[in-house]
């Protein structure tokens, strides 16, 4: 073999590999933990909920909008928020995420309603509408090639594993702690986070210089979040006109959205994406396989709890063994890229698999 040759097989193989940002292992680690702290309270919560209603004499209704609250932020504000980061600084976008978490999880924690505690999981889940997508991101603009799926497998499994974590913690938290003890868990993991962005993570990284389409970012907002609304209060008696409203609302935000994004010049979703079969074939699946997990998470703890009898440990080991079966399926697919990671949570998944039972 040539010279040139050896020398073009090299090239290639380090093309193969990709390009990473110095310090790539200490990146990667921040970026994870910042991801675990918009992850946290939606995982968590749900054990409590039957202590929460308890505590404030709460209605069903007002149980869904706790549970429904967080996820219904950081649906309704990824898109727009997202879009803001990759104009103004992701890494900016990050820290407030994370920075605004912290007052949003001690709102929720000392809520002194059942109102006040709804608009606290709300706040957190703008907040985390800032931190968590751009997380991912960043990852997708740091490293490219084989080094980008690497990154993507550890820092999916890598955050499953916490999340799934969550209802554990939470359940053994409310054995020994008021109901508010689960949403002050986030606090330590977001300082460090915080710490660690700031120290780690690089800033303006590929970041556009074209303008934001901020009507369509409303827009995207009225439209999900009137949506979801509707979703969640439509088994509720009397609450017909309200829904009819909401949906009403939601149709008109989306024929103006669709509007809006075939004429803007720097569109906030590209339109063209979404007449792809496999758009759809993700998406579709992506809802049915979501929405089933988060509907059996949230009847279940409450099944569990209220009809069953589970004290809040063993009824959050059951969740956590849910989270940890998603896991072992992700761990199958790109187990070279997260062995260790995986064979150690899969050990602590035994041991608290075996102590909710236990319990």
């Amino acid at each position: 073999m040539t010279v040139a040759a050896t020398s073009a097989k090299a090239s290639g193989a380090a093309d193969d590999q990709g390009t990473a940002p110095a310090n790539a292992k200490m990146v990667l680690v921040s970026l994870i933990i910042v991801a675990a702290v918009a992850n946290l309270p939606l995982a968590m919560a749900n054990v409590a909920l039957p202590s929460i209603g308890a505590y404030f004499d709460a209605s069903q209704t007002q149980l869904n909008l706790v549970a429904v609250g967080y996820s219904l932020g950081l649906a309704c504000s990824v898109l727009w928020l997202g879009a803001l980061g990759d104009r103004y600084g992701r890494k900016m976008m990050l820290l407030l995420g994370v920075t605004l978490a912290m007052p949003a999880a001690l709102m929720a924690g000392f809520a002194p309603t059942i109102q006040i505690l709804i608009a606290a999981r709300l706040f957190g889940g703008f907040a985390a509408g800032m931190a968590y997508p751009t997380t991912l991101a960043l990852i997708a603009a740091l490293w490219t090639g084989a080094g980008r799926t690497r990154s993507i497998a550890l820092w999916a499994a890598l955050g499953g594993a916490i999340s799934s974590l969550g209802p554990l913690m939470s359940g053994f938290l409310l054995e020994h702690y008021a109901w508010n003890s689960v949403f002050f868990v986030v606090l330590p993991v977001a300082v460090v986070a915080l710490f660690m962005a700031l120290k780690y993570v690089p800033a303006h990284v590929n970041e556009t210089t074209e303008p934001v389409d901020n009507l369509g970012g409303i827009l995207s907002l009225v439209l999900v979040g009137s949506f979801i609304l509707a979703i969640n209060f439509a088994p509720v008696p009397n609450a017909r006109t309200l829904v009819l409203g909401l949906s009403v609302i939601a149709f008109i935000a989306l024929i103006l959205f669709y509007i809006r994004q075939r004429r803007a010049r720097n569109p906030l979703y590209d339109l063209n994406i979404a007449s792809r079969r496999t758009f759809w074939v993700a998406a579709v699946a992506g809802i049915i396989v979501f929405g089933s997990l988060m509907g059996a998470m949230f009847i279940g703890q409450q099944f569990l709890q209220n009809v069953l009898g589970y004290s809040t440990l063993a009824a959050g080991g059951f969740l956590h063994g849910t989270g940890s079966a998603a896991l072992r399926q992700v761990g199958g697919g790109a187990r070279r890229a997260f062995h260790a990671a995986h064979r150690l949570y899969i050990c602590l998944a035994r041991v608290c698999d075996h102590a909710a039972v236990v319990e």
